[in-house]
């Protein structure tokens, strides 16, 4: 497994983008996103995802060096047409002009659609806290892209449909953000799982016939993929899965139905992400300062021992993703082979 320091692989991700037609600009952006996923963790979102970028371009699917436009625009809301960027172009445009409206507003809800796939939607709560703000945030695959089992169900019928929520602290390092699917886990860390060839957890996917699987391949529909019916993601929550059902379908009417991308349907197979990003400025609330330090006093207080067996502390979220990039930004980022 080939390891790349995460400046070189920037540059090369983003040459790739460039001879695409990306604006250099637009190319960094997106490079710059997938590698800080790779050093953060989170594979799944990280440079594996180039192949399908390129992919997506080369079929007229995704379409660099177009510019976003506000389809309706209020003091506090606004409508956003990707016009098929790339995603992470898209969201990151997107969560810029909800920032600024909540600014002068005090709270803001951005949409958008027809842009293509957003990569590591934690990015924006990031982006979001980074700015003083808190944000609550989701993403459906555009309506297309069927890939979990409703809660008691065998068949594909929902995206993963990831919500982030997000928020400064009094220390600008290290944010609050949660950044989570609503299924067990993203699809792109059982493609990571194929890639590795290696057997998935129990509790993460059916097969086609709709019964518990631990092989990859059964998601994809084999090798090569849909050389026979494919499986499905399962929501999180195992024996309480309902909820994470819940959370999806909520996800569906605030990132589909609110906007013309509309709720998952069959037969899209778009590859995309519609947006929902509302935006809050503690400013006209509490305060910033007065916000951030109750957050940080909380952060602190369920830090605290004793711990349950098996545990040496308690991480809140962002945590982890900070530790790793520590980590990989010295040792380099283990890239996968296929």
């Amino acid at each position: 497994m080939p390891n790349v320091d995460h400046a070189e692989l920037t540059a090369y991700i983003t040459s790739i983008f460039e001879a695409l037609g990306a604006p250099t600009e637009d190319a960094d952006a997106v490079a710059s996103h997938l590698v800080d996923a790779n050093l953060k963790g989170h594979d799944s979102h990280g440079v594996i995802r180039t192949t399908q970028y390129v992919q997506r371009t080369q079929e007229g699917r995704y379409v660099p060096a177009t510019t976003p436009v506000l389809e309706q625009d209020t003091a506090a809301t606004t409508v956003v047409n990707g016009n098929w960027n790339y995603g992470q172009v898209v969201a990151g445009f997107t969560m810029d002009i909800a920032i600024e409206k909540a600014r002068d507003q005090g709270i803001s809800v951005a949409v958008a659609h027809r842009g293509g796939h957003a990569g590591r939607i934690g990015a924006y709560g990031e982006q979001a806290a980074a700015a003083g703000m808190v944000t609550i945030a989701c993403v459906n695959l555009h309506g297309g892209g069927e890939l979990v089992a409703p809660f008691g169900g065998g068949r594909r019928r929902l995206g993963t449909n990831p919500i982030v929520f997000a928020a400064p602290t009094s220390d600008p390092d290290e944010p609050f953000v949660l950044d989570m699917a609503t299924s067990v886990g993203a699809e792109g860390k059982v493609r990571v799982a194929r890639n590795r060839g290696v057997e998935l957890q129990p509790g993460w996917i059916l097969d086609s016939d709709g019964r518990p699987s631990t092989d990859p391949l059964d998601l994809y529909g084999g090798d090569p993929p849909g050389s026979r019916e494919r499986g499905a993601l399962l929501p999180v929550g195992g024996e309480v899965g309902y909820k994470g059902f819940g959370l999806s379908m909520a996800v569906e009417f605030l990132a589909g139905a609110l906007l013309p991308a509309v709720a998952t349907r069959p037969d899209d197979e778009v590859g995309g992400n519609a947006l929902f990003m509302t935006v809050i400025d503690p400013e006209h609330f509490a305060g910033r300062a007065l916000f951030e330090q109750a957050l940080s006093d909380l952060i602190e207080r369920v830090k605290e021992p004793p711990f349950q067996e098996g545990f040496d502390e308690v991480m809140t979220a962002g945590e982890p993703e900070r530790r790793r990039k520590a980590q990989r930004m010295v040792s380099g980022i283990d890239l996968e082979e296929t």
